[in-house]
């Protein structure tokens, strides 16, 4: 669904698609919540799946770029910082609600969240808008037009280089406290796992700082290598505590800078106009590669060990890295061109 979502947005606006996604979320889950058999809790999962197309990161992305596309930015990265507590509230949340509740009645109460709560937050961001953010999104897409003339393989090489860094992350998210074992941490996995939620939250915090002095397209690239790196490091670190801290804490300032880059990096090189359909095809090409990493991790890991599984993701890890330096690298376009006669003739 990410695609057509993305088109959605893209004509009707962010605002609305997400109310009425969050109104199919709502009736999802309420139909989950009386479901009789596992035919009917089985459509209401592929009813909460569709409305998630609307409703998750780049659907909020897509809103905060209609908005005011010029600090889309800096709200986006802000965004990702109040969001990445959600499941950190929400999984002790949701165990200790099933103490006191049946699980059919914390659905029903998931429910009424989406449409007391939710729903009427997405309705306040969408009427809340800037006198000038008009004027503002017009001088995005025309600084940003002026810098570079984006072409089709720019895209391509995105789209490729966010597939990989989310299979890496897919399949070590997947199979974390298998792969702390497997080093020989057993039990203590566990407890050096949980370093992962601070450490993309962290990093967060200081994103802000990062972003000022570092382009969209740079911040991507340390992204892709922290995540190499960490990669590296587990494959390494056999029977070391402090190895594996260190590849859960490189994995979630990578996870962090990711999540913001999906956001920031394709405005940067393409611009509001058609932003939502493109968000929309990166994301479709992500998720799918996510779906089957870690069935891949643990085919590789079962036949050929946690090594060469590991060394697997390495691999992908660095092609990600070469995908985004090549849209650094590649020829000026036309628009580059003509920007830079004109600053020579001044």
């Amino acid at each position: 669904m990410s695609f057509p979502a993305g088109s959605l947005m893209d004509r009707y606006g962010a605002g609305i698609t997400m109310k009425i996604a969050s109104v199919a979320a709502a009736l999802s889950l309420g139909l989950a919540a009386i479901s009789w058999n596992i035919i009917v809790f089985m459509l209401a999962l592929f009813g909460m799946q569709i409305a998630s197309a609307f409703l998750f990161y780049e659907a909020a992305f897509v809103l905060l770029v209609q908005r005011n596309a010029l600090r889309a930015r800096r709200h986006i990265i802000l965004l990702t910082l109040i969001v990445g507590f959600s499941s950190t509230l929400f999984w002790p949340l949701t165990s200790l609600l099933l103490n006191v509740l049946s699980w059919r009645e914390v659905l029903a109460l998931y429910a009424g969240c989406n449409i007391f709560v939710a729903l009427p937050l997405i309705g306040f961001a969408h009427d809340l808008r800037s006198p000038s953010a008009d004027n503002e999104n017009n001088s995005e897409n025309l600084q940003v037009g002026s810098q570079r003339s984006p072409r089709a393989v720019d895209l391509v090489l995105v789209t490729t280089g966010f597939s990989l860094t989310t299979f890496v992350f897919s399949a070590l998210l997947g199979q974390m406290i298998p792969i702390l074992s497997a080093i020989g941490l057993g039990q203590g996995g566990a407890m050096i796992s949980a370093l992962f939620g601070p450490s993309q939250v962290l990093i967060r915090l200081f994103a802000s700082s990062l972003s000022e002095r570092m382009g969209a397209i740079h911040l991507t690239i340390l992204s892709s290598v922290l995540l190499s790196v960490a990669t590296a490091v587990v494959a390494m670190a056999s029977d070391s505590i402090m190895g594996a801290s260190v590849f859960v804490v490189l994995l979630g300032f990578s996870s962090g800078l990711n999540s913001i880059c999906r956001g920031a990096l394709p405005l940067s090189i393409f611009g509001q106009n058609g932003y939502g359909r493109r968000i929309g095809l990166i994301n479709g090409f992500r998720l799918s590669m996510a779906s089957f990493a870690p069935y891949f991790f643990s085919f590789t890991q079962t036949h050929h060990g946690t090594i060469v599984a590991l060394t697997a993701l390495v691999a992908c890890g660095f092609l990600s890295v070469l995908a985004f330096v090549l849209v650094t690298i590649r020829p000026a376009g036309p628009a580059s061109r003509d920007t830079n006669n004109q600053r020579n003739s001044e």
